[in-house]
């Protein structure tokens, strides 16, 4: 029997799939607004891209990173070296956004034990809240208590400072949580601080959290003026989903080390991504070492072929001008349910969207976790064929409910009027017991 992470939920049989509808083996037609979690940015029967991938397969099964190459590995790496920041010189291919994150801060760590001679620099900063992954190092950094509460014991414990929240402290600027940062890593030490690890535009943890103007650049500041690493985690926010290939560059910062994942191979095979800066990369090389680190699949030949060909196919049809096009499309939709009285603050960039449920608009007093909101509306929406995510628990006392939509970045008119249609509908048929629970909320 397959292990299913949720034991009683009956999970639809999916049989095929088309652009950005999914059919189940009992008739039933599903939407997907969100590609799973982002994964899926070219929806679904991508024949050209699985013969393609097909054709791969026929030629190599497996080569160890630290004994072959191939020319499309080759290829596709300086094809993402050439589209990042320009202090970026090496890419490096991985399986998850997970092992994708404990990369990152192990190559920096490496880094730093060579230019300090010692290992004090061992302390990760991140915002809370703010995800990073599942395994060892990634969910130590991960900035939702919940999230940590059952593997605490096994986790090395790190440091946390606040994120921007336009909607719920607009008085607490980019500017005030960026001095957080620089008083954490004072308190901390310098010496002892490795790498300030952020995501440019906060994802499933937040509900989608666009940093305002400058934040991202007196982050920069800071840790250059204590030398630590800044690792920007665009595995959800990256690759495009923004409106182009690097969230970070929208906000004209270059990170010493950016992660990627997601949706860079579609959703056909795993794959991520960690860009290194040339720094890091020369000191690493000029200690005279190698790199300390790398997984089974690190580097594999046939993710990197299928990876070249999404990169390709999405340049080739025009789609991060299309993601901005039906991402300004999408919020101006969404922003028509914000007259349902517990629905607020529409938000994201390019295709990443979200917003909130709420209790009271006034107070943005969230909805007790108890009430399970978010969950309730994306229930009630995949019964009306319609799937999306969520985000909950966010906020300091354990609440906060906000729903995302990603849909893939081929998106047409008719299906965002469907989404919407299927989230209007939604809402319609949960406002009067959802009033109630406003009323005893209050």
């Amino acid at each position: 029997m397959l292990f299913h992470r949720r034991f009683e939920h009956r999970y639809p049989r999916i049989v095929r799939g088309q652009g950005a509808s999914l059919h189940d083996d009992e008739g039933n037609v599903y939407l997907d607004a969100v590609g799973g979690a982002g994964v899926a940015i070219l929806g679904h029967g991508l024949e050209e891209l699985a013969t393609q991938a097909a054709e791969s397969m026929r030629h190599v099964s497996y080569l160890h990173g630290t004994q072959f190459t191939t020319p499309e590995l080759e290829a596709y790496g300086e094809r993402l070296v050439a589209l990042a920041p320009d202090n970026i010189s090496h890419v490096l291919l991985m399986g998850s956004g997970s092992d994708a994150v404990e990369t990152a801060i192990k190559l920096a760590y490496q880094f730093y034990v060579g230019k300090t001679g010692t290992r004090r620099k061992r302390k990760v900063i991140a915002t809370q809240p703010g995800y990073h992954g599942a395994t060892g190092l990634a969910l130590a950094v991960t900035g939702k208590p919940r999230d940590r509460l059952l593997f605490q014991g096994l986790l090395h414990e790190q440091c946390f400072v606040p994120a921007p929240d336009g909607y719920r402290r607009p008085e607490e600027s980019g500017e005030a949580c960026a001095e957080a940062l620089e008083r954490k890593i004072l308190e901390e030490g310098p010496e002892d601080c490795l790498a300030f690890i952020v995501e440019p535009v906060i994802g499933a943890s937040m509900g989608i959290g666009v940093p305002p103007p400058g934040y991202l650049q007196r982050v920069r500041e800071i840790c250059d003026r204590h030398d630590i690493a800044l690792i920007c985690d665009e595995v959800m926010c990256g690759f495009g989903r923004c409106g182009e290939w690097f969230a970070s560059s929208l906000f004209d910062v270059k990170p010493d080390i950016i992660i990627q994942g997601k949706g860079m191979a579609a959703g056909l095979v795993p794959l991520s991504a960690v860009y290194a800066s040339r720094t890091l990369v020369e000191g690493i090389h000029r200690d005279g070492g190698n790199f300390a680190h790398g997984f089974t699949f690190t580097n594999h030949a046939l993710s990197a072929a299928i990876g070249l060909r999404v990169l390709e196919h999405v340049e080739r049809h025009g789609l991060l001008a299309h993601v901005r096009r039906q991402g300004e499309s999408l919020r101006e939709r969404l922003r028509e349910l914000t007259a349902f009285s517990w629905v607020d603050d529409v938000r994201g960039l390019g295709l990443f969207c979200g917003f909130e449920l709420v209790a009271d608009k006034a107070t943005r007093r969230a909805f007790p976790r108890s009430v399970k909101l978010a969950e309730r509306v994306l229930q009630r929406a995949m019964a009306r064929g319609g799937n999306f995510y969520f985000s909950i628990g966010y906020l300091p006392d354990g609440t906060g409910d906000s729903i995302l939509v990603m849909p893939p970045y081929n998106v047409t008119p008719a299906e965002l009027d469907q989404l919407v249609a299927i989230l209007r509908d939604t809402l319609t048929d949960l406002d009067p017991e959802v009033q109630a629970l406003s009323r005893s909320a209050a």
